[in-house]
């Protein structure tokens, strides 16, 4: 009977590590808004371009939450002030390739390991390479930006008298432009992995120009905003990152 007793002991704190280190059943490692649900905030419907940013971070989103075992609600955002809607708990994440600016740090949400880096640079059409070299070019000219983009900032900051800057509220309104005819130039990034190399964001329809850093000598690192009572998220997300190259 003895014998019998430290058995069953034994075998209790056994179940009791077990639940300690990996979690009892039923215990969700993870608290979203909804319950086994991640809502993040998006800026794009649906990319389908292995160009397009909105992919990579769709695809890698995807990959975490099955890992979790969580489903996947997408919600369609403007950029500008995206960042807000995880501490208002409009979604657990966001996901709209937010720079971890300092202006960017909203109470009630944190921002989560950098997942990539970018330097700042302007999209002109193969035709034109050899009239344009940099943003000092461009005076009399036209050159697009999306309202609170780190490129609006950029080209604010850069751009001499003389040189148009049209603002518009989206990706799809921005490049639809330039498709168009009705913009010179496009204010965007170059994408770069956290070693240095270069992530293809465009075909051989398209030259970027005027490489350089939004801040010298200064990282712009692209960061995800996590929902603080979202429990769990933050921790799990950073351990992704660290295991897991951006893009898949």
């Amino acid at each position: 009977m003895e014998y019998r007793m430290k058995i069953i002991i034994r075998c209790s704190y056994f179940v009791l590590f077990l639940c300690t280190v990996l979690g009892c059943a039923g215990e969700k490692t993870i608290q979203t808004i909804v319950p086994s649900v991640l809502s993040v905030a998006v800026t794009s419907d649906s990319p389908i371009s292995q160009y397009d940013p909105q992919l990579w971070i769709r695809q890698y989103i995807e990959k975490f939450a099955e890992e979790e075992k969580l489903r996947v609600e997408w919600n369609v955002v403007a950029f500008d002030g995206s960042w807000t809607l995880a501490s208002n708990d409009s979604v657990d994440l966001v996901a709209t390739n937010v720079a971890s600016f300092s202006d960017r740090v909203v109470p009630g949400s944190t921002f989560s390991d950098p997942f990539l880096y970018e330097r700042r640079a302007l999209r002109i059409r193969p035709m034109d390479a050899a009239n344009f070299e940099t943003i000092a070019d461009f005076v009399g000219k036209k050159v697009g930006v999306v309202s609170g983009m780190a490129a609006e900032i950029d080209v604010n900051r850069r751009a001499p008298s003389g040189v148009n800057i049209v603002t518009t509220t989206s990706f799809g309104e921005l490049y639809s432009d330039f498709e168009l005819g009705r913009l010179d130039a496009v204010a965007e990034a170059e994408y770069y992995d956290l070693s240095g190399r270069v992530i293809p964001s465009y075909g051989d329809d398209v030259v970027l120009i005027d490489h350089h850093d939004l801040n010298p000598g200064s990282r712009e690192e692209s960061v995800f905003v996590i929902r603080d009572q979202s429990k769990g998220l933050l921790k799990s997300l950073n351990r992704f990152i660290k295991k897991t190259y951006f893009p898949l």
